[in-house]
């Protein structure tokens, strides 16, 4: 089953932030011209991944997130082991058709070590893995690139002991995910060689901390017209903000403010899917340029949900073919041994907002086998579905992006 969904409205478990507290001293990062394109490449691909993800959604008003990041490192550390015309596929999807795999690798090093020392106030944690069946032979290099560039955690496990293998597996993403989710992998079967991970792991306090004494149920308006009464959280402060005639953008900083929600609540008469059309690089970029600050009252739900989702259909849509096919797969890179392919790409997400701040998390798992009306202009009051992003400021990274239709879904 793809995809599943649950959702609880209660308190957050943050350190607070006071809207007097000093901001800490940090750095600002300048990003290379490689490490740049890098950055440009993945927010792409993430955009296209979203949208197929949306569209392909059994049930369409169901909250949704995913993690671009953690997708495009886990298919970075298998795309050290793609030969030909796997490879050929991988790069055009991922938009890294002009950049060679020592530049990816050595870009996405820089990248994902400037991004969790950049804020004292933001808790960002991001790793990878590499479990094995310890009878099966992998190339040397295969391992080494992926531990030097991703600083990757490698183990050989004996697949037959399942058991075992599953709760060291799903161990680590639940220890990494600091129990956000709890497992990646149902089953070990017996054509499973491989299981490549990554997890991200994100707490960012509010820069402007919503009051809970302002915190009140309020309606919410889904897509439907009906109506929920969901806890509310209300603030007044300068934010960076921008409307044009689909939507409103919001933007609502994290701790020193290099990180950051962005919120693109539709206009009257516009939906969710509206806005996530037209979601490029380009278009974001454009309009993040347009904000300007101006003191809002804004009005935004407490919200929590998980969301899962097999991502080898978006993955084939968007062009990533052979590597799941045994026919075409070439992933010799990885190993001679036998012929092997992708059989499932699993990425669950979790999200908490509340008063205090947002905590987030993502996993990406590959599985290889082998053979065998108007707005008040002074208010910004979030009371229908949105889509929302998280962002860092000096490269642009997008490290979560999703939809809100129904904040008391559960």
């Amino acid at each position: 089953m793809k995809r599943y969904l649950s959702l609880t409205i209660f308190g957050f478990l943050l350190l607070a932030c006071s809207n007097k507290a000093e901001t800490p001293i940090v750095s600002n990062l300048t990003p290379t011209e490689k490490s740049a394109k890098i950055v440009a490449a993945d927010n792409r691909f993430g955009m296209e991944i979203f949208q197929k993800v949306n569209a392909s959604l059994a049930v369409p008003q169901n909250n949704t997130m995913i993690s671009p990041l953690s997708i495009s490192l886990v298919l970075a550390m298998a795309y050290n082991g793609a030969v030909g015309n796997t490879k050929t596929q991988m790069e055009d999807m991922l938009h890294k058709e002009s950049l060679i795999a020592d530049v990816i690798n050595q870009s996405y090093k820089d990248l994902v070590s400037s991004l969790v020392s950049h804020d004292p106030m933001v808790e960002l944690s991001i790793s990878n893995a590499i479990f094995y069946r310890n009878s099966f032979h992998i190339k040397d290099n295969f391992i080494t690139t992926n531990q030097n560039y991703y600083q990757a955690e490698v183990s050989g496990l004996d697949f037959s002991k399942t058991t075992e293998t599953l709760n060291t597996v799903n161990g680590w993403v639940n220890t990494q995910t600091k129990g956000k989710i709890d497992k990646i992998i149902e089953k070990v079967n017996p054509e499973d060689v491989m299981y490549l991970l990554n997890a991200i792991y994100f707490n960012g306090q509010w820069k402007y901390r919503f009051d809970p004494l302002d915190t009140n149920n309020q309606n919410f308006t889904k897509e439907d017209n009906s109506a929920v009464q969901v806890p509310t959280m209300s603030i007044e402060n300068p934010f960076n903000y921008y409307s044009q005639t689909d939507f409103q953008l919001l933007e609502i900083p994290y701790g020193s403010g290099k990180y950051s929600m962005l919120i693109f609540l539709p206009t009257s008469g516009k939906k969710v899917d509206d806005v996530i059309s037209q979601l490029t690089p380009e278009n974001i970029t454009d309009w993040i340029s347009k904000l300007t600050e101006q003191t809002k009252k804004v009005y935004l739900p407490r919200f929590e949900f998980k969301f899962e989702d097999s991502l080898v259909d978006e993955l084939k849509a968007l062009g990533m073919t052979d590597a799941f096919d045994y026919a075409k797969a070439n992933l010799s890179g990885i190993s001679d041994d036998s012929k092997l392919a992708i059989s499932e790409v699993m990425h669950k997400t979790y999200i908490k907002v509340d008063e205090r701040g947002t905590e987030a998390a993502a996993v990406t798992g590959i599985t290889i086998i082998a053979t065998a009306v108007g707005p008040d202009i002074n208010t910004f009051r979030v009371n229908h579905p949105f889509v929302f992003a998280i962002r860092e400021k000096d490269t642009n990274a997008i490290l979560f992006i999703g939809k809100v239709m129904d904040p008391s879904q559960n």
